[in-house]
């Protein structure tokens, strides 16, 4: 079974990795897939192209795949779409975002190829008119949550013969407790005992981050010892991050080792006693959040988007109201009880074990494929 995936970014976006991975997972399971990609990606590194390279994945670089629709270059892309097909025929096309998608459309339906959309919105679609007709044209929809997908059968009217829930995966090895990476409480220098919240989203206007400093605010006036540490850039750092920082007097207690990858990054999450994750961003299915739990830490979430479907409250972590009140409680529960703490995170990975396998996503993908071919 072939079955090609594009993907119209060339930027390391949230649905960057998840899409990446689960092509690598998928040829573990047999299929053959074909990942396609924006070539250009500026002045910047591409990313997405050097990560696909480096998991063994060679990209299709033969469209433009811009992250925006363009009336030209998405009118070159499915002239050339539907002539590579017509060259290298696959039995299901896979689209991953909005352009993609629109762009994707075309060729699959003049050349008669099933066509099947990963969702990362994590509440459904947006109600659009561009929504409503990239999905008539869609045969198979792969949703991140049970909300999502209620709201766009709903919405929309897409059978829910054709839709199925598919969990966000991560890298259960990758994100294993028990490796050794590097130690970022020495990096950033914080004492051993201290009780460390961690969050790892942009610096942005939008991700609630006045929320998250003043309940730490509260949390370090009860429990001294506490630190948290901030992992994400954006252009609006300062302003969003260490002025209210500054300004609560919090500049002993939170760090801010800005944008981490690799090791580094896993090393972070480790440090963690407590993860917390206010809302979702560019990824609606908060990856961050399953890294997290995977990594046995215990999570402290919003009760927005899709979150109450990935924390379970009171077993995996807590689900709260987002206010700075909500998030000290819950903060101040754990780090005053270390051994629930720990439960919750033995528990979070549990569940990620049991949920949030790459390989048996791409098995569950796979069936959707075999569905389709079969049909």
């Amino acid at each position: 079974m072939k079955v090609l995936h594009l993907f119209s970014n060339a930027k390391w976006t949230g649905p960057a990795e998840p899409a990446l991975n689960l092509c690598v997972a998928l040829r573990r399971a047999g299929v053959e897939a074909d990942f396609a990609c924006a070539p250009n990606a500026g002045a910047a590194v591409n990313k997405v192209v050097a990560t696909a390279r480096d998991r063994g994945l060679e990209p299709i670089l033969e469209f433009h795949l811009s992250k925006h629709a363009h009336p030209i270059k998405n009118a070159l892309d499915k002239l050339a779409l539907a002539r590579f097909l017509k060259r290298r025929p696959y039995d299901v096309l896979h689209c991953h975002l909005d352009n993609d998608h629109q762009i994707g459309l075309t060729a699959a339906r003049k050349l008669g190829v099933p066509l099947v959309r990963s969702s990362y919105y994590g509440e459904g679609f947006p109600e659009t008119a561009r929504h409503r007709k990239l999905l008539a044209g869609t045969a198979f929809l792969i949703e991140p949550s049970k909300r999502a997908m209620e709201r766009d059968e709903m919405e929309f009217g897409f059978p829910c013969e054709r839709m199925r829930v598919v969990p966000g995966a991560v890298d259960l090895e990758r994100f294993d407790p028990m490796r050794e990476v590097p130690d970022a409480r020495s990096w950033l220098g914080i004492p051993p005992r201290a009780f460390v919240v961690g969050i790892v989203a942009r610096l942005q206007t939008h991700r609630h981050y006045e929320d998250f400093f003043q309940a730490v605010r509260k949390l370090v006036d009860r429990e001294p010892n506490t630190r948290a540490i901030v992992v994400g850039r954006g252009t609006k750092q300062a302003e969003v991050g260490k002025q209210p920082v500054v300004a609560l007097g919090l500049q002993e207690h939170v760090h801010f080792p800005g944008f981490v990858e690799g090791e580094e990054y896993v090393g972070m999450l480790k440090a963690f006693d407590a993860f917390v994750f206010l809302v979702p961003g560019s990824d609606g299915t908060c990856r961050a959040v399953r890294e997290a739990m995977a990594m046995a830490k215990p999570v402290v979430a919003a009760d927005r988007g899709m979150l109450r479907e990935i924390v379970d409250d009171g077993e995996t972590g807590f689900i709260c109201d987002g206010s700075p009140e909500s998030l000290s409680r819950a903060l101040h529960r754990l780090a005053t009880n270390l051994q629930l703490a720990r439960a919750l995170g033995r528990a979070a990975r549990a569940k990620a074990l049991r949920e949030f396998s790459l390989d048996s996503q791409a098995g569950t993908v796979k069936e959707i494929y075999q569905r389709l071919v079969n049909k």
